[in-house]
């Protein structure tokens, strides 16, 4: 079975705000520090801060990293995320 996991750059208070707001749909991850987003070299720079992308990253159950896009639209990819989802089961 898939987990879905959401990533936020706000600190762990706004996080639980967002996620509150998403009636706890999936959990989401409060990631400040980037170490996640740097990670999946999921980020950008703007005006000399370093800001976590939009976008998402769908991860096998080895680990491997089956998908990586970034796209500030990417729920509008909310199908094609689904059905790469369900080719991993």
């Amino acid at each position: 079975m898939a987990e879905v996991v959401a990533i936020s750059t706000d600190p762990p208070s706004e996080s639980n705000k967002l996620n509150q707001l998403l009636n706890g749909v999936f959990p989401l991850l409060g990631n400040p520090d980037l170490k996640v987003i740097n990670a999946y070299q999921m980020r950008h720079q703007m005006g000399g801060e370093t800001l976590g992308n939009m976008g998402y990253v769908i991860i096998d159950g080895a680990g491997l990293v089956r998908e990586l896009v970034v796209n500030p639209l990417f729920g509008q990819d909310a199908g094609k995320i689904i059905e790469s989802l369900k080719a991993l089961q």
